[in-house]
Order: C-alpha cells, then structure tokens, then sequence
C-alpha cells in the first residue's frame, strides 16, 4: 500500500504550489443480493479475470478505477485496503475524506459504519469504528515518545435540503450559519464507548427533525469528522453517507449534470468541481457551490485525501441508476487524473 504514496513526500519537500489534493482514489463496492420474489438473477456487475481488482463490467462497458470490491468482499478487507492508507495519512497531518454515494440501499452507511457499532457483530462493523480503532492505537504509541499532547475529538453534521445542521450542538434542529460549519460541536473521544454515544445522539437528532417527521437517512448527508488536535496540528477524517442519489433527479438544465447525463445530486457535482478547479490550478475554487463543499472546506485543500467509494447494486432493476454511479465514478476519475498530470 505505501508505494501508492511514494511521491507525496517529494511534493512535500518541495512545497505544495496552489490548493491541489495530494490524492484522489475511487472504488467501488457491489452490494449483496437483495431477496425478493424468490427468484435469482444473475449480477448486473462482472468482474473481469483480467481486472486485477480494479475494473468492473456492466451492460458491456468496462470502467475502471483504483478498486473494484465485489458483494463477497469483507468489511475488514475494504477497509485495509481503502481506509488503512489514509489513517497513517490522517496522523503525518493530512486532511483525509472518504465519501460514499450511490443509490438508497446499495451500502453506504453500512460501509461507512454510520451505525452506532455496539449494535452490530464486529466483523460488520464499517469504516468508521475501524478507523478510530487504528488512530487511538497510533496515538497511544505516538504520546509515549511524545510530549505533545494529541486529543482526538468528534463531530457530526447532517445536511438536509441544503441546510446544514450540527446534530451534537445545543440546537440540533436550527440550521447552521454557514460560517459556523468550521466551528461545530467537537466532542472529546477516548474509546469505542464514546463513539458509539456520539453516533447515537447524533442519529436520534436526526430522527426528529420536525420540518420532516420522517426523515429517512436516505434524504439526507451525513458527516461524522474524527478531529487529531494537537497544540500545532488540526487533522482531520470526514466519514461522509451521501443521500441516495437516485431522488435527486436534475432537469438537465445545468452544464455539468447535463453533459455528465449523471442524476447525482448537487454536494457530488460541486466536489467534483472543486476537484477539476484545483486540477487546472485556479485561484479562486468554488468551495460556496454546495454545503456539502462549504462543511469539507478545511478538508479540500493542499495536502488532502479524497477517496470515493462508489455503491452499487447487482439488480437488473437497478440498472441505469448503476450506470449514472459509475459514470459519476468515471467523471471523479477523470478529474482526478487530470489533477495529477498538472502535478509532474
């Protein structure tokens, strides 16, 4: 895994020159079969023996991307090899996020492990749990031979129609003024206990938002942040559950989703923008777009991590959503690449 970071201490050295991302990776991840009427078809989605694991079929076209996870990965597999990568990242100083989207049912919060995880049996616990297990124990070895003092902190915000809300402040259920995004409830994590509690609050202040009785996850963004907070330092891990992306149909008005031909909604588009901005080496990026690109914007800048993940399901019923994820994918891909031939 470290190889895939080889060059990034070089650029270090050599100092960072505009707001580019150090690394923007993409995988996907196929979710199991969902069981109905019975019957059994067969996955929309093939994995290529020639893939390596790092492309996928589906209706005959081939896409590739840094990892291809098929429905038979574990959860501890996808996090070794997605996740791990960035927890080193996270502790050197970096600002790290790992985002997943896809249509409503595909995995998302179960990949992420937006559920509080003394509910679930261990080996499907998500990214989130694991990725605190990792940073306490990097933490705890790095105070032994350190005076400065490391506290690791959470935070947890929900955008729900393009309003952003802290769900461990005081008042849950009033929107944030954006300027206060960078400033939300921190609150200090010592174990896998206090996370869980974080989570918890924070999913029950979801729940009872009363301009929307039923508020379904899926209607929403979820941002839990895993704060690294020395006297010097201030690095963070952003666990973001996108909304499904399958309601959020766009007219085909605006350019972008247009010539994308991509329903994914606005928070994706405008970090792909940010990310194809910082490619071309603007000045001026266009963090104030979405308020999912205005709450990351500490996160998105130079000497940053962005990682994908791409949720899809094997249903033929599902097919043109699939198709709209991956093309997304292709697009995030693109930008990415492109994004990296600036840099040599």
């Amino acid at each position: 895994m470290a190889s895939d970071y080889k060059d990034d201490d070089d650029k270090r050295r050599r100092g960072m020159e505009g707001a580019k991302l150090s690394a923007v990776r993409i995988a996907v991840r196929e979710a199991p079969y969902r069981q109905f009427l019975g019957r059994r078809e067969p996955s929309v989605v093939q994995f290529p023996p020639w893939s390596d694991g790092k492309s996928l079929i589906v209706d005959q076209n081939e896409f590739h991307f840094d990892h291809a996870f098929p429905a038979t990965i574990s959860q501890d597999e996808m996090y070794q090899a997605l996740i791990l990568p960035l927890v080193d990242k996270l502790l050197e100083g970096f600002q790290c996020t790992a985002l997943a989207y896809g249509q409503t049912g595909t995995g998302k919060s179960y990949s992420m492990g937006m559920t509080p995880p003394g509910e679930i049996l261990p080996e499907h616990l998500g990214i989130l749990p694991r990725a605190l297990g990792d940073i306490f124990e990097r933490v705890t070895a790095r105070q032994e031979n350190n005076k400065d003092a490391i506290q690791v902190y959470a935070s947890f915000i929900e955008i729900y129609n393009e309003k952003p809300f802290d769900l461990l402040g005081s008042t849950p259920h009033m929107p944030m003024v954006a300027a206060r995004c960078q400033r939300c409830t921190c609150l200090p994590l010592h174990s896998q206990a206090d996370l869980h509690h974080i989570l918890e609050l924070g999913t029950r202040n979801r729940r009872v938002r009363p301009t929307n009785m039923n508020s379904n996850s899926s209607r929403s963004h979820a941002i839990v942040t895993i704060h690294v907070k020395s006297k010097t330092h201030h690095s963070r891990m952003n666990i973001v559950d996108l909304a499904g992306s399958e309601g959020v149909r766009r007219t085909g008005h605006e350019g972008v989703a247009r010539q994308e031909g991509v329903n994914i909604n606005l928070g994706l588009l405008s970090i792909n923008k940010v990310v194809m901005s910082m490619a071309a080496g603007h000045t001026v990026i266009p963090y104030r777009d979405s308020v999912l690109t205005t709450v990351l914007q500490a996160s998105l800048t130079a000497q940053s991590y962005l990682t994908f993940l791409a949720c899809i399901s094997p249903h033929q019923c599902d097919l043109s959503e699939t198709l709209s994820t991956l093309r997304f994918g292709t697009s995030a891909k693109a930008a990415a690449l492109e994004h990296h031939h600036h840099h040599h």
